[in-house]
């Protein structure tokens, strides 16, 4: 019944995703026959060029829905879009091109340059008849050109919230892993600051040139709103003196959010990161908006998207307080119990469109705990995840301590740990706001013969979900053999001595198609996840999944690369006589 249910939101979300481009794509273009309030109409002076302008940007994201939809239908496409073109990292974004984000690229850079061919001929033309009424026509094209790059803006400011939410309907239509959605947004939101910068340097420039000529030119452009003279605007017009202000502190708030969300930053203060990012959104779009019409008009479908995810979010999880347990498990880990649902009750974690447990053993929580932090969200991989007989259980570590006891207490982790161990017994019950549970769609993990789990730390919980859900689904057959190969790489063996990593070694070493290995790094030396990909290879379906560092997921990535465009090619196992098919899933979250 649940895995109907989610056939039923997915083919729901094909449905209103049409639905919503054609709807927004009507209202926009309605709206520019209609009085505007923002401080520049460019409808008003531009009406045709606006309304091209609108029309095409719907038919990008209409194209791109398309390139998406094929790629979530086509496992040659999916494996050809994950290709990587080279093995460079770019900084920033910390990952590499691959073919699927070349393509998707092209149509987002053709329109948005493309766009010069109906803007510039129609901005010159209108600043130059502006200018030649004072005898100013050397550096008008500078404020032409203003308007060409902030109409490039428009663009990618209409893109760039699009992939972000709990719940997005990206991820949930078109399969794709919220580390990509990530990605696509920081190169949009990188993309977008360099515009800004562009766009806020041109209109300097023509200011200062501007301010250099005689007094009449200086009555000709009205600085806030260049599109009035300076006795048009008058005190009738008050929005026209809104134009310099709202780009002005929009600029600074895109500039304060990409200062937050740099990798060094993020991972030292994510809670001063995500609510910067929260909060600089809302006035951002508000700015925006007021600044010039058109970024009104290419926000509205994002906009839609996300206040819809906001709205679950609140109606779902954030709003209540439920009692979790919170106990201390000994070496290093603390486990968390969710409250346990009682099957067919109204009362439960997710009302929202998570998949089934019986569908994917993966899902994350987020979870806050007012009494610790008000503001801090923390996401967890469940170690056990929600059935009919049990509750989700969480577990996790405390963070590394601190050469100062101060700098280790702030953390989030250490004061959770502090108000378990500071009763007897060890264990405390802490009212807390829980978020989830989010499920990711891997098909490839349902329909895979062989599984390699390579995880490294606190990554293990992803795994021991996975591969109790697998020794629960998969009994021994010899005719049709299927395996699992657990590693674990740790910089102390100590750390596996847990109640469910010893349950699952247990029940591992009882197979003879399971493996469970804890490669303590200490002693061993890094872990090779070339060899690992390559020892767990075998005739059929593999899959692998890989959780923990930064380095490690590289790794892995890479490892898992080479191999599959070893496979196109022909070039692997040639000797041993093995086919194989080769998919793969990294828990990659920033």
């Amino acid at each position: 019944m649940a895995a109907m249910r989610s056939r039923l939101t997915t083919a729901l979300y094909y449905i209103l995703l049409p639905g919503l481009i054609a709807a927004c794509t009507g209202l926009t273009i309605g709206l520019t026959f209609l009085p505007c309030y923002s401080s520049v109409c460019v409808e008003q002076y531009y009406p045709y060029q606006t309304r091209l302008h609108i029309a095409l940007f719907y038919t990008l994201l209409a194209t791109l829905a398309i390139l998406l939809a094929i790629n979530a239908f086509s496992k040659t496409v999916q494996r050809l879009s994950s290709t990587w073109l080279f093995d460079f990292i770019f900084p920033l974004i910390d990952r590499r091109l691959s073919l699927g984000g070349l393509v998707l690229g092209i149509p987002i850079t053709a329109l948005a340059f493309g766009s010069i061919g109906y803007w510039e001929p129609v901005q010159q033309t209108w600043w130059e008849a502006r200018g030649a009424a004072v005898d100013f026509t050397v550096t008008i094209h500078r404020v032409a050109w203003t308007g060409i790059t902030g109409h490039w803006l428009d663009i990618w400011i209409g893109l760039v919230i699009i992939p972000v939410g709990r719940h997005s309907i990206l991820g949930k239509v078109f399969n794709l892993h919220a580390s990509g959605l990530i990605t696509f947004h920081k190169v949009l939101a990188y993309t977008l600051f360099l515009g800004s910068l562009a766009h806020g340097v041109l209109y300097f420039t023509f200011v200062a040139s501007v301010r250099s000529t005689a007094p009449a030119v200086h009555q000709e452009f009205l600085v806030d709103d260049p599109y009035v003279t300076v006795a048009d605007a008058g005190d009738k017009i008050p929005l026209n003196y809104l134009v310099l202000p709202t780009g002005g502190l929009a600029f600074i708030l895109i500039l304060l959010v990409l200062i937050t969300s740099l990798p060094a930053l993020r991972r030292k203060a994510y809670n001063i990161f995500y609510i910067t990012h929260v909060i600089s959104a809302v006035l951002i779009t508000v700015l925006t908006s007021l600044h010039a019409s058109t970024n009104f008009y290419f926000l509205l479908p994002g906009l839609v998207l996300w206040v819809a995810d906001w709205a679950l979010r609140v109606q779902y999880s954030l709003r209540k307080l439920q009692d979790i347990e919170v106990e201390n498990a000994g070496n290093g880990w603390y486990r968390v119990s969710l409250p346990y649902v009682v099957p067919g009750t109204q009362h439960h974690l997710e009302k929202g469109p998570a998949m089934a447990t019986e569908v994917s053993p993966l899902a994350t929580y987020y979870i806050n705990i007012p009494s610790v932090s008000k503001t801090e969200l923390h996401p967890f991989t469940a170690a056990v995840v929600a059935s009919d007989t049990s509750a989700p259980v969480l577990l996790f570590r405390q963070a590394p301590e601190r050469k100062q006891d101060k700098k280790s207490m702030r953390e989030w982790t250490w004061r959770v740990a502090s108000a378990v161990d500071a009763g007897a017994e060890k264990r405390c019950t802490i009212p807390a706001r829980i978020e989830g549970p989010y499920t990711p769609v891997v098909s490839e993990m349902l329909t895979a013969d062989h599984f390699l789990l390579v995880v490294g730390g606190s990554g293990i919980t992803g795994a021991l979900s996975i591969a109790n859900w697998w020794a629960s689904h998969h009994s021994p057959d010899p005719s049709r053999p299927k395996t699992v190969r657990l590693v674990w790489t740790v910089r102390s063996a100590d750390v596996a001595r847990v109640d469910e990593f010893r349950l699952l070694q247990g029940i591992m070493d009882a197979r003879e198609d399971t493996e469970y290995v804890v490669h303590d790094s200490s002693g061993s030396g890094r872990l090779s996840c070339e060899d690992e990909v390559n020892r767990a290879a075998r005739e059929g379906r593999m899959w692998v999944y890989a959780s923990g560092p930064e380095g490690l997921l590289g790794a892995v990535e890479k490892a898992c690369q080479v191999r599959a465009r070893g496979l196109r090619k022909g070039a692997v196992d040639e000797s041993s006589g093995k086919h194989s098919e080769l998919s793969w899933y990294v828990a990659r979250w920033s």
